[in-house]
């Protein structure tokens, strides 16, 4: 099992960063996640189901995901599922002044042949989670610095 963790202190109150945790239109501007979907267009909730695709990485295709977890403004839990892994993604938000902390964390575990590799992906995949909660600050501090000018 690969576990990562990384904090990331974004000038965004807290419902800005829930929101987009949510928002299946934004993940593609800050993860190698494409064509995301929720099942209904209704409001986010625990057992909503979903899809998304990956072109990078060393998992490639289709993955279902599924809400796990949701506290406004506070948590958002999604369980992903291929042929290939289980994943359980955990973002955690805490009020930090004007703005919030981050917690983007999770566990990934590959099935079958796969599973060999986890000792020799562990560190790629923890950069790249850390490197995607960076690039949503400047994806959410940079949208806000665009509607004050607007």
């Amino acid at each position: 099992m690969i576990r990562y963790s990384s904090e990331v202190t974004i000038d965004r109150p807290p419902r800005a960063v829930f929101e987009a945790l949510l928002d299946p239109e934004r993940y593609a501007k800050w993860t190698p996640m494409t064509d995301m979907a929720f099942e209904d267009d209704g409001p986010r909730r625990v057992g909503q189901r979903g899809h998304f695709r990956m072109n990078e990485g060393p998992i490639k295709g289709r993955l279902e995901m599924e809400i796990v977890e949701l506290e406004p403004d506070r948590k958002v839990s999604f369980r992903v599922q291929h042929p290939s892994l289980d994943w359980l993604a955990v973002n955690t938000i805490q009020a930090d002044g004007a703005g919030s902390r981050l917690t983007y964390a999770g566990e990934l575990s590959f099935r079958g042949p796969m599973r060999l590799m986890e000792p020799f992906m562990s560190g790629e995949i923890r950069r790249g989670e850390a490197g995607e909660a960076l690039r949503l600050k400047v994806l959410l501090e940079a949208e806000a610095a665009a509607a004050t000018t607007a």
